[in-house]
């Protein structure tokens, strides 16, 4: 029997697997078959929002790596410069950079703590920092296999 691995990859949840097993949807182009997000949903058995990539792969494997370019952020609020980070909880967004025709950014991540450190495929994106009375927005940057601190000032 051949047994078919299907990784998901989808840009809104940052980093997020689904993985399925289906000896019948083994690719014919190969041990690797990229497939459309739609061709899953309209399958019923996934529910895929936004811009995703599936990789599907055939045979029989006793190990694979897959090598993924993704990075961390490590990111905090000061109240002044050279102040202690905030310990209120914060109500951080991760925007891609680019826009969209429309002219709007789209949402990879989000989360509600204070000195969050998320774990995002590289590229730039825009952080927001929401708090009462005053939201933060900054550009940052994801390098694969690196880790950055981001510091946003109050003000």
């Amino acid at each position: 029997m051949k047994r078919v691995w299907k990784y998901s990859l989808h840009a809104a949840a940052g980093l997020g697997f689904l993985l399925l097993a289906d000896a019948s949807q083994a690719g014919q182009n190969g041990a690797f078959d990229f497939v459309s997000a739609s061709k899953l949903a309209a399958d019923g058995r996934a529910a895929v929002a936004g811009d995703s990539r599936l990789l599907q792969v055939a045979g029989h494997m006793t190990s694979q790596t897959a090598n993924m370019p993704v990075g961390t952020i490590r990111l905090r609020v000061i109240a002044e410069v050279g102040g202690k980070a905030l310990r209120e909880r914060i109500h951080w967004k991760v925007m891609t950079y680019g826009k969209d025709k429309a002219g709007k950014r789209h949402q990879v991540a989000e989360v509600t703590e204070a000195t969050p450190e998320l774990v995002l495929p590289a590229g730039w994106y825009v952080v927001h920092a929401q708090m009462p009375g005053k939201t933060i927005k900054h550009p940052v940057e994801v390098t694969a296999g690196k880790t950055f601190k981001y510091t946003l000032v109050k003000q």
